[in-house]
Order: structure tokens, then sequence, then C-alpha cells
């Protein structure tokens, strides 16, 4: 698949407000977990942070094939 249409279709996922509010609820289900949860559970506090952290590496690499185009674009500019 062609580079312009993978970072347009990033783009369009991570502008969209259903897409967002999807994942604001992910996490924030997450968050409930860890301040919700017993001095003893440990192991569910520690699975809802990896929880968390994956939804923003999957957000972090949305973010960054958005941005494919503009550090193309920017590259030529200096070349």
């Amino acid at each position: 698949m062609d580079k312009y249409l993978i970072a347009q279709w990033a783009k369009n996922l991570l502008n969209d407000d259903f897409f967002k509010e999807v994942i604001d609820n992910l996490k924030k289900e997450q968050i409930s977990v860890i301040i919700n949860t017993s001095a003893e559970e440990c192991d569910r506090r520690e699975d809802a942070y990896r929880h968390i952290k994956t939804i923003e590496l999957i957000t972090g690499h949305l973010e960054g094939l958005a941005s494919e185009t503009v550090i193309t674009e920017k590259k030529w500019k200096i070349l």
C-alpha cells in the first residue's frame, strides 16, 4: 500500500471521534482497575498498566504513520 494512503488512513482514524472515544474509554477502564484494586492485587494493577502502555504504543504507531508524509516532505525540502 502507498505510504501516502497509509498516512492518510492513520490521520483519519486518529481524528475519528468514535475511535478517540474508544481509546479514551479503554484507558479509563484500566486506570479504574489500578485505582480500585486492593493492596494485594498487584498483578491486576501491573496488567492494567501494561494494557495502558499497549494502547499508547498502538496510538503512537498510528501517529508515526500519520506523520510519515510530513517527514518525507520535510526531508525533500532540506535536500
